[in-house]
């Protein structure tokens, strides 16, 4: 039997990349309503970014005609990202291709389930993140070393610390001031209380509420995430009820409305939940390359192959941490 034409094998290509498209899509992905995320620019290996702090606080002056003082740029922390290679591959056999009408089956077949799995590979990084976010050793997905440019930090946030940080493993700013972002006892499976949602929330609005120069900022979140069942259901009972529960006095419920985007998020394992701000700059997906699909011969067996290659990696950018609040989680 004679090869696949050129335009048998361009169609075959195009009906591949259709497919995986459509397996994306068959379910809704979480991971942007968390992250922001970004195509454009994104290039190379990885990425590195240097924070600049302040341009330098203004003087008052005292006396007329009073020299201006000047000074360098600040600078803050540097962070990394790598982006990660993620593929598959298919062998067809030289029956299979020789029955077209199977052959067109088994592509339509397969290249969908590839969709689902892109998906489910970034739904899985971008939520290990959150699992692993209290590890006090890290987790790799905080490791932003590509070639060339090792990550001094390692599998730890930019300051060498952990995302989420207990009051006994505080980090420190450019300014010297200390923070912690994570509270254990806060956290009840099932059964978030306003007591538990008032310590979080004013952890992260009137503590953490403070830029790397320890300078007032407005730091209110406008989202939760947990895990699905019970948790969500406490969490939506929470902030959308008039009154507290189980009040004898019948106490207005002061936490109604205050944050109206609550998602339960199939990937979260911690016991715990996390309340922040999504799509932040701080916090980015970045995509580094959409599938790319590529359908070949195979010489020695006259079969056909099929490859599937992506690449992306997540990165969290200096102040992201005073972004979210985590209420239980591990911290070992």
């Amino acid at each position: 039997m004679a090869g696949l034409r050129n335009d048998q094998i361009a169609g075959i290509n195009k009906d591949m990349y259709k497919y995986e498209r459509i397996g994306e899509e068959l379910k809704e992905a979480m991971y942007p309503k968390i992250y922001k995320v970004k195509e454009d620019g994104v290039t190379g290996a990885g990425d590195k970014f240097t924070q600049k702090l302040s341009a330098g606080r203004l003087k008052r002056h005292t006396v007329e005609g009073e020299t201006i003082d000047f000074q360098s740029p600040m600078q803050g922390w540097t962070s990394q990202v790598v982006y990660h290679t993620y593929s598959a591959g298919l062998t067809f056999t030289y029956e299979a291709v020789k029955d077209m009408l199977k052959m067109q089956n088994m592509v339509k077949e397969f290249a969908t389930t590839w969709g689902d799995e892109v998906r489910r590979s970034k739904e899985e990084l971008a939520a290990r993140a959150f699992n692993n976010g209290g590890t006090l050793l890290g987790d790799f997905v905080f490791d932003g070393s590509f070639e060339g440019n090792a990550d001094a930090s390692g599998d730890l946030l930019y300051d060498s610390k952990p995302l989420f940080n207990l009051v006994g493993n505080t980090n420190t700013t450019k300014g010297g001031e200390t923070y912690y972002n994570s509270v254990a006892s806060a956290y009840s499976a099932g059964a978030i209380t306003p007591t538990h949602f008032s310590t979080l929330y004013n952890l992260m609005t009137a503590t953490n509420n403070r830029d790397e120069l320890d300078r007032p900022s407005e730091n209110k979140p406008d989202t939760i995430v947990c895990k699905p069942g019970a948790d969500y259901d406490s969490l939506w009972t929470l902030l959308n009820s008039d009154l507290i529960s189980n009040s004898q006095l019948n106490d207005k419920n002061i936490h109604k409305g205050r944050i109206q985007n609550i998602v339960p998020w199939d990937y979260i394992t911690e016991s715990a939940v996390y309340i922040g701000k999504a799509q932040s700059e701080l916090m980015c997906f970045e995509e580094r390359q959409r599938p790319e699909i590529d359908f070949f011969e195979h010489k020695p067996t006259k079969g056909y192959m099929a490859s599937d290659v992506v690449r992306f990696g997540v990165h969290f950018k200096p102040g992201s941490r005073r972004n979210w609040v985590r209420g239980g989680g591990t911290s070992a």
